[in-house]
């Protein structure tokens, strides 16, 4: 008895670790390890949180560095370790270590990282990157791949053991910045997630974002009184096309919305939208074309306008050019593409002047090649046993949930080769999970809450691929609905039997939608 109880002992005993505050004098090249300090369990307030705004957390070791030359990372070691790394993403332009999304792996046992990509400041302020092209580059891409690196390096050193699996996560900046790693950095993580991607990046600023902002100047704008009239006439003619009356379109690229019915009969009203209202909202649909009508970047879908994160926040603004799409899309052009405090985004040339290149494809050459995570080629990411996992929301009023869907298929083609059974070929290692229903990130009347991280474990540790997904949508933090969630192109079809806020009343089926 004596022994087994020994025994016991040495498997639930933490992982060997050194000293906290000896790792301020490990050496790495180019790596400055400002502070190496213990945080004991309990209430700890973060780094960025106010003063009164304590949150519970376990024993770690709390890590600060600095990597050549302005990436600074934070990387948290907690005393009772699960043997395995995973680093987080950013959001918006970055600027900031994102300590928020650490908390949860931490409590999970991870040694998790985060970093500010070379540059501090608001997320929305591109002014950092004038005149300093390494943070340009540093934010593209090479941030988030050396930090990796270094955190790796000191887990190992910290722990004195191998780690035994590795895992990155983010959405939206972070989802782009998932999918670089899986095209440029195959070897840094065996499983990635990669939430609504601004993959597309040089293409979503001109055709998303300021595409939108420009729609919404002058007569077009759409006030925010206005978007719930949009949102009911879409839920009235598509909201019952996939079987279900719920509020939620399960694709919307076959709801087929013409706006032109609202147009006012008469002078402006609260119930019916101007000629040049309906013009603005049909460019936002219709998206970024060419003059010979080739798209050059989706546009956003029928179903996304209302709801807390919707149109009113992203597309509209309290008033005219104060809008997420104007917020997030005119400063990194203003000073990263055209590199000039005082350029005015009324200049852009969406088409050819004077024998001249039009301005999208000067940003697509200037900044493609850094920022664009595009590229279909993920042989040698599952070569070495790699695993991703994508999701998007149908109601993202951000980033079109069309270019997921557009990259996803890019690479089914891609991995084809012309040999057929090219959508298994890429399920072996690569899935797409579609919300519908989910604006930016999460919210919106989807089932937004789901854990990506628990289905990516199984899949990289016990080689178990997620073909279901359970997701739940919460009220005042009790849910009210739950949903499947299907690989795509698969989605949830209610079987006609039993309440249809209930997961087990739907299956996953085979739903062609490939345009």
């Amino acid at each position: 008895m004596l022994y087994r109880i020994v025994i016991i002992a040495i498997l639930s005993a933490p992982a060997f670790a050194k000293p906290c505050e000896q790792l301020a004098s490990l050496h790495i090249p180019d790596v400055t390890i400002s502070a190496a300090k213990v945080v004991a369990a309990g209430p700890w307030i973060l780094p960025n949180a106010s003063p009164n705004d304590s949150t519970n957390v376990p024993a770690f070791c709390r890590v600060v560095a600095n990597i050549w030359p302005e990436v600074r990372f934070e990387l948290w070691l907690p005393e009772h370790w699960n043997g395995k790394f995973l680093a987080v993403g950013n959001g918006g332009l970055a600027g900031s270590i994102n300590y928020g999304d650490m908390l949860e792996p931490l409590r999970r046992g991870y040694a998790v990282a985060s970093t500010d990509t070379g540059h501090q400041g608001n997320g929305d302020d591109g002014s950092w990157a004038l005149g300093h092209m390494q943070r340009a580059v540093d934010f593209a891409y090479r941030g988030i791949h050396i930090i990796t690196e270094a955190a790796k390096a000191i887990t190992a050193d910290y722990y004195g053991a191998k780690i035994a699996h590795s895992y990155f996560q983010g959405c939206s900046q972070g989802g782009r910045q998932a999918l670089i790693l899986a095209q440029r950095f195959p070897n840094d993580y065996d499983g990635i997630i990669a939430g609504s991607p601004a993959n597309n990046w040089t293409r979503h600023y001109v055709g998303g974002h300021l595409w939108i902002a420009l729609a919404m100047e002058g007569p077009g704008y759409l006030p925010p009184a206005k978007i719930h009239l949009i949102g009911e006439a879409v839920k009235e003619q598509c909201d019952e096309l996939d079987g279900v009356k719920d509020g939620l379109l399960s694709d919307p690229r076959r709801c087929h919305f013409d706006p032109s019915f609202l147009e006012c009969k008469a002078s402006d009203a609260p119930n019916c939208l101007t000629t040049a209202q309906v013009a603005a909202l049909q460019k936002i649909y219709a998206g970024l074309k060419d003059d010979k009508g080739n798209q050059l970047y989706p546009g956003l879908v029928p179903g996304g306008e209302e709801g807390f994160g919707g149109w009113i926040w992203w597309v509209a603004g309290e008033t005219p050019g104060k809008s997420g799409h104007a917020g997030l899309g005119i400063p990194f052009l203003k000073y990263v593409a055209f590199e000039d405090a005082n350029w005015d985004y009324h200049t852009f040339r969406f088409t050819r002047s004077d024998g001249l290149d039009n301005d999208v494809q000067f940003t697509d050459q200037k900044l493609g090649a850094l920022y664009n995570a595009i590229d279909p080629d993920l042989r040698a990411f599952r070569d070495r046993g790699g695993k991703l996992i994508q999701y998007h929301g149908w109601s993202d009023p951000d980033i079109t949930p069309l270019s997921s869907v557009n990259y996803y298929e890019s690479v089914i083609d891609f991995m084809g080769h012309g040999k057929g059974n090219c959508l298994k070929r890429t399920q072996d290692f690569y899935r797409l999970f579609m919300v519908p229903g989910m604006e930016h990130c999460g919210g919106g009347e989807g089932t937004d809450h789901f854990q990506m991280l628990d289905e990516l474990e199984v899949w990289v540790e016990k080689g178990k691929a997620p073909d279901r997904i359970t997701a739940s949508h919460q009220t005042d933090g009790k849910v009210d609905r739950t949903r499947p969630l299907c690989p795509y192109p698969e989605e949830a079809r209610w079987t006609k039997a039993g309440s249809t806020d209930d997961a087990a009343n739907f299956q996953c089926v085979a739903a062609d939608v490939r345009q």
